[in-house]
């Protein structure tokens, strides 16, 4: 059972990961954009840095977790989760042209 909460911990910091260097490489792109888009870019990238913090935060404190709060940590992750997948989703559509 560790192995697979370490697993877990493990694959959701390489997700992470991917999608820091997705926002790096959007907010280059974003200096091309006209000053409008770049003031939206801006805000949402604000929120999903939010997001993108706080599930790393609770990913910290899943590590360090005993089984009975794991199980508690895992849900309130995912939606954690499920909200930074969506924006992502939303700046792909929106800025990867």
């Amino acid at each position: 059972q560790m192995a697979s909460q370490d697993d877990y911990v493990s694959e959701a910091k390489a997700q992470l990961d991917k999608w820091n260097a997705e926002l790096k490489k959007m907010q280059a792109d974003a200096e091309k954009m006209t000053a409008d888009a770049q003031a939206q870019f801006k805000t949402q990238m604000e929120a999903m840095e939010a997001q993108r913090q706080q599930a790393a935060e609770q990913l910290e404190k899943m590590g360090k977790a005993n089984m009975a709060a794991w199980q508690d940590m895992q849900e309130s992750f995912q939606s954690a989760w499920k909200a930074m997948e969506k924006g992502m989703e939303d700046a792909r559509k929106r800025y990867m042209k």
